[in-house]
């Protein structure tokens, strides 16, 4: 037997793992294209979900604030509160998603919210994006 017969032999037999091999290879690309993408987007709904939610905070911090210092009736502890959340949501890492404080940061603001609300004697809601819930494949 010459060796072109060997190849052609072992081509045959070796078949199944070849294209084993082969499907393998492509799965691989395909999901991890697949999982960037999908983690992409994933980051993106999360990312505006929280923007919005400490754009809301400081938001409110401001106007509250301004409502307050302009009236006769004002009081420095909500006064103080607010401007210590206005504070902590203009410093949160918008920008900096890998942050290892992001949460704990996330959580300050919330804090500060609840502290004004309870100081206000008010009921604290906070308009929620809503979220994402599994990841699909």
């Amino acid at each position: 037997m010459t060796e072109e017969n060997d190849d052609i032999f072992h081509t045959i037999t070796m078949s199944e793992e070849i294209s084993q091999a082969e499907g393998y290879k492509e799965g691989v690309e395909v999901g991890s294209r697949q999982g960037e993408l999908e983690g992409n987007r994933l980051g993106w709904e999360k990312g505006a979900a929280i923007g919005s939610e400490v754009g809301f905070y400081a938001g409110f911090a401001q106007s509250l604030l301004e409502e307050m210092k302009k009236g006769e009736d004002s009081k420095p502890r909500v006064i103080s509160a607010l401007e210590k959340m206005l504070t902590v949501s203009k410093e949160f890492p918008l920008t900096d998603p890998q942050n290892p404080d992001l949460q704990v940061q996330l959580e300050a603001v919330r804090t500060k919210f609840k502290q004004v609300c309870s100081l206000l004697g008010m009921k604290p809601e906070v308009p929620r994006v809503p979220e994402v819930r599994g990841v699909s494949f």
